[in-house]
């Protein structure tokens, strides 16, 4: 496998670790406001926002790694009867359209980031009230992976036609 393939998987990897790691705060600022509002009567003003912004990151930061170990939802009972070589075909093809698609995607993202941040943009979901731009700052990275790691899939679909090939 080409190294810039291994450069990007090992990004992806470490990502997706950190993705997983977020579900630590995320159970933890549920259980206090669980606890804060039923055993206290004192509910919280932050872990509703908290919460979904680290939902949100959760899910962003691990679609990269979900697609490197090939867990998004595929329609295997039309390709597993087809050959290695039109399987990567296909999945070459797919990953083709997908790509320039990321790219105007992390493109529109940073407009809309820097837009945040010049605004001074808030949520307005509650009493809290966060600024919006490091929530946003977690999409561009999020897509900005999910393009690279796209890219590394058509590398290694191409691989694959050309190995099936000989």
């Amino acid at each position: 496998m080409s190294p810039l393939v291994n450069r990007i998987e090992r990004i992806t990897t470490n990502i997706g670790i950190i993705a997983a790691l977020t579900l630590v705060p995320l159970i933890l600022t549920t259980t206090y406001e669980v606890l804060a509002r039923y055993l206290f009567d004192a509910p919280t003003i932050w872990a509703y926002e908290v919460g979904y912004m680290l939902t949100g990151t959760h899910f962003l930061l691990g679609m990269a790694y979900t697609l490197q170990q090939g867990q998004f939802i595929r329609i295997d009972i039309f390709s597993q009867d087809m050959s290695e070589k039109t399987r990567a075909f296909i999945d070459l093809c797919a990953y083709s359209v997908i790509l320039p698609l990321m790219m105007w995607l992390t493109y529109g993202l940073t407009a809309y980031l820097i837009s945040g941040f010049i605004k001074n943009e808030r949520t307005g979901q509650s009493a809290m009230n966060m600024v919006v731009w490091p929530f946003r700052v977690v999409f561009l990275i999020a897509f900005t992976l999910l393009a690279l790691q796209v890219y590394a899939e058509i590398i290694k679909s191409l691989e694959k036609y050309k190995a099936a090939k000989a």
